[in-house]
Formats: structure tokens, C-alpha cells, sequence
């Protein structure tokens, strides 16, 4: 197995983890601890981040394939920063930072793996990690070993790991947030994505122009594109309920559906149906 093979490998299994986890907090009233069950074989553990983290953070997780088969599955942009924590027996521990994806990909979760990790959000690169992830659009880096003080007797305890990576997040609280961007974030995921630049320009006193500067250097795509994502994200709950166009977030069903196709590669329709159940791309408010 090559690095690039194992990296393919994690950045699906991510993606999955979380949007099936965003879907069971909001639908099941677990805000603070949930564990679930995946097409019988995955398994999954999360938990929400302290107030104090709220803000960068969406959920620390950990997924696991216990069984002796390899499972297919396939994933979807998302608007997530993914860092993750990879064990097997044959990478007893690689850690790796995933930026945002604009690109439904497929992939596979190796029997007998595990996989922790942290789902960032738009301000974490900036605060939590001190680095733009605009150079990672649609692509990882690979971190030292021991990043975050994180060891791979700590892989063992989902809840030794969430404390002790919580710890250090909270150490890299340095700076204030700027109140221009915490108005910007809270409204982006409060409304997931269906507001407009101007209406956040607006709101948070920043100009336009500054905004897409900020997300083009941090994050390495403009904030409309952004928005889409989450839009596009959140399509999922009422796909899931058979209905092929949702009631919010979108005014034209033409571009609702070039929207789902462009980051999908399916119809509305192909998703609702969902065949072949190798995704569980499932999103609700929190």
C-alpha cells in the first residue's frame, strides 16, 4: 500500500464520518456524545467541542472498521477541514491535514482500521492552526508524528484523545477573534450558506472585497463558492426524505439541480434513490 493509497483511503473515510454524525446529533438530541453504527461494519464515535472551541471546531470523531472487509464508500464536498489520525497495522499512526474539497471522490475504510479526527471550521485556520489550507484545496499535507502532543497510545481512548487535543487547541487560543470575522462565520453556518457577500458584508461591517481576500488566503476559494458547498451540503435532508428540491436555500429548481450535479456528479434524483447505500452524506442544523 502506497502513501498515496492510504491517503485516499482516510480523506473518504472523514468525510463520511461527519456528515453521518452532523444527521444523528441533530435527529437523535445527543449534543454532547453519540455512538453509530454504519452499514453494520463501521463504526462511529463523537463528540461537540467545548464552547470555548465552538467557533473552530464542528466535532471530534472516531470511526472504525472492525471487520475483515474492506468497505467501498464515497463521499461529497462538505465545507469541512479535516484533521485526522490514521491507525493499522501496517501505519501503526499518520497524521495528515485535509483542506476543503470541491470533488465527490470514492474510496475505501481498510479492515481492521481506525481513523480519529477533528472537523474544523472556517476560522480554524487562521486561529487554531496559524496556517492558510488555500495551497491544500482538494488535496492533504502529511504532519510529524507527535503533532499536537498526540502519541499513538492516545488512538487507544476516543476520550483521552478529544481531552488532549482539546487542550491544545485551547493553548493556541492566543489572539482575540476579530469581531468582523466571528459575525461573518456565525452567519455562514447559521444560514448554511444560503446568504449572500453583500447581506455578510453588511452585517459584519467588512467590505466584499476584504471577505473573498480573507477566504481566498485562508482557505482557497471565494466565499460564494463557499456557500455553495453548504447549500449543497445541507440539500441532503431533504433528499433523504424523497423530496427533490428543498423549500429553503434555493429559489430555482434549474439551478438547484446544476448545483447538486456539480458537486455530486449525480442527479437529485440518483442521490435520493441512493441504491447502493455506500453513502451516508447526511447533514442537519446542529
Amino acid at each position: 500500500m502506497t502513501n498515496g493509497y492510504l491517503l485516499s483511503i482516510t480523506v473518504i473515510t472523514i468525510s463520511l464520518a461527519f456528515d453521518a454524525l452532523h444527521y444523528i446529533l441533530h435527529n437523535q438530541h445527543s449534543p454532547d456524545y453519540c455512538d453509530y453504527a454504519m452499514k453494520d461494519t463501521i463504526q462511529l464515535t463523537s463528540s461537540a467541542p467545548s464552547e470555548e472551541l465552538s467557533h473552530f471546531v464542528e466535532s471530534f470523531w472516531m470511526i472504525e472498521n472492525p471487520s475483515d472487509e474492506d468497505e467501498e464508500l464515497s463521499t461529497f464536498p462538505d465545507g469541512g477541514i479535516d484533521l485526522y489520525f490514521f491507525h493499522s497495522a501496517e501505519y501503526p499512526l499518520h497524521i495528515s491535514l485535509v483542506g476543503l474539497e470541491t470533488d465527490a471522490k470514492v474510496g475505501t475504510m481498510p479492515s481492521h482500521s481506525r481513523l480519529l479526527g477533528v472537523r474544523l471550521k472556517i476560522l480554524a485556520s487562521e486561529y487554531l492552526l496559524g496556517m492558510p489550507v488555500a495551497d491544500i484545496l482538494n488535496d492533504r499535507i502529511t504532519l510529524d508524528n507527535g503533532f499536537a502532543g498526540i502519541h499513538l497510545d492516545d488512538l487507544q481512548c476516543f476520550d483521552t484523545f478529544h481531552e488532549k487535543l482539546s487542550l491544545y487547541f485551547s493553548s493556541q487560543l492566543i489572539t482575540p477573534i476579530d469581531p468582523r470575522k466571528k459575525i461573518m462565520s456565525e452567519l455562514i453556518y447559521r444560514t448554511n450558506g444560503a446568504i449572500t457577500v453583500t447581506e455578510i458584508a453588511k452585517s459584519a461591517n467588512w467590505s466584499s472585497r476584504q471577505i473573498n481576500r480573507y477566504f481566498t488566503k485562508w482557505l482557497g476559494l471565494p466565499l460564494k463558492s463557499y456557500c455553495d458547498i453548504l447549500r449543497f451540503r445541507n440539500s441532503f435532508d431533504t433528499l433523504k426524505m424523497g423530496e427533490l428540491f428543498p423549500e429553503e436555500g434555493f429559489n430555482d429548481q434549474s439551478h438547484y439541480i446544476k448545483l447538486i450535479k456539480k458537486y455530486s456528479r449525480l442527479t437529485p434524483k440518483q442521490l435520493a434513490q441512493d441504491e447502493n447505500d455506500r453513502f451516508v452524506q447526511l447533514y442537519s442544523d446542529d
